[in-house]
């Protein structure tokens, strides 16, 4: 049966703490894992146990209240029936259309064919089952032709060029107080993944109110983390100050207050704010400990620039100051440092569901486990040993799209 996943179905579900995108990976992982550096992983994982392990995540999350939609399920919404047959109408058109725009028949080396093998793929497309359509648009087929004598008359040599990190739907957009703004990814193997996010907000009822562009203007949604009434944002290897001032000079966060934390580091293993800083409450965050320890000489060192927003403008009130002393003197919010064994586990990349709850991966030192504890978060730890040699955890993986007040 048809899904319906409109945003007024989200609001009147009751009991919901949040609603959240999500991707499962499945065979478009496969190239990536076999060179995992091409592919921005940290290394090989199984596939078939990555799978098996975001699925469990997404029943636990349905566990704790939430609403979860993967990407599959909005893309195919309205175009299958009970038995998988194709439902002719809107949403199927959509569907083709979306797709046609990821499957190339490359005709270079027969030019006299290209007319005709133009119109053979719009045939193609229109006979495709849907989820033959959801395999062109993750994979990304091109089919480079050549004549032949013989036969049907054609052979081909065929490429992929799959999406796979789509499973970080963290990336694509960032969800601020006034609505959802599509990403500009830093990187050329991801930078298609917005128009997949997007395509999944329009049918969702949730178009987005704005799309960071431009040269040097770079955003993913791993550097953004509300907080409170308040926000913060990474500027480092993947997000740049061009973007974050998009997102001020247009008026797309909502807040009054901008907290950007500056890194110079810029490693690949700390390439977003959510994978060395995150919040469980307005009065409790974690950050790794290389930074929490770290000197202005050292390249590990963040600073902080806070910008206040007054008449619909920002301006900077705070330029260059240690993060560290920020958040303990300033925020007066408590840190609880994370070692180095527990950042290299993903200790920092947690989803924060309620005021000190958190999902977080499992597998944490008994040291982390206890500071938790004693701080009195509630934790549900998530096998995600696969997963994370993907090069994120438990937060990069979930896309708020529609929530309460978190705390």
């Amino acid at each position: 049966m048809p899904l319906h996943l409109c945003a007024e179905a989200f609001r009147t579900i009751p009991d919901i703490v949040m609603t959240i995108l999500m991707h499962e990976p499945k065979e478009e992982l496969f190239l990536g894992v076999i060179h995992p550096d091409a592919a921005l992983f940290e290394d090989y994982f199984n596939v078939d146990q990555a799978a098996k392990e975001h699925r469990n995540y997404r029943k636990e999350l349905e566990a704790a209240g939430a609403r979860v939609v993967t990407v599959s399920e909005v893309l195919l919404d309205g175009t299958l029936d009970s038995e998988g047959n194709a439902v002719e109408g809107p949403a199927l058109d959509a569907l083709r259309e979306f797709a046609g725009q990821f499957l190339v028949y490359d005709t270079d080396s027969i030019p006299a064919q290209s007319g005709a093998q133009h119109a053979y793929k719009q045939e193609m497309l229109r006979r495709a089952n849907p989820k033959d359509l959801l395999r062109i648009i993750l994979l990304q087929p091109e089919i480079v032709l050549s004549q032949t004598d013989g036969n049907t008359g054609f052979a081909a040599v065929y490429k992929q060029r799959p999406m796979m990190n789509l499973f970080y739907m963290r990336d694509q957009m960032i969800a601020t107080f006034k609505g959802l703004v599509i990403a500009r990814m830093h990187s050329p193997q991801r930078e298609v993944e917005s128009r997949v996010a997007e395509f999944c907000l329009d049918k969702l009822g949730m178009p987005p109110i704005g799309r960071i562009s431009g040269e040097g203007a770079y955003l993913e949604g791993g550097d953004f983390l509300p907080f409170g009434d308040s926000a913060f944002i990474g500027c480092g290897l993947r997000t740049t100050q061009r973007a974050i001032d998009q997102l001020m000079e247009n008026d797309w966060l909502g807040t009054d207050r901008l907290m950007v934390v500056r890194d110079r580091w810029l490693e690949q293993e700390q390439m977003h704010l959510d994978t060395y800083f995150n919040c469980i409450d307005r009065d409790l965050v974690t950050l790794s400990a290389n930074r929490y320890k770290a000197g202005p000489d050292s390249s590990q060192y963040l600073t902080v620039d806070v910008y206040e927003r007054k008449d619909g403008h920002y301006r900077r009130t705070v330029e260059g100051a240690c993060f560290v002393d920020f958040l303990e003197k300033t925020l007066g919010v408590k840190v609880i440092p994370i070692s180095r064994p527990d950042e290299l586990n993903y200790a920092n990349n947690y989803l924060t569901i309620g005021p000190r709850r958190i999902m977080a991966v499992a597998g944490q030192s008994r040291e982390l486990q206890q500071a938790l504890a004693e701080n009195g978060v509630d934790v549900t730890w998530i096998p995600l040993p696969n997963l994370t040699r993907g090069y994120g955890a438990a937060h990069c993986m979930t896309q708020v799209l529609g929530t309460e007040e978190v705390f």
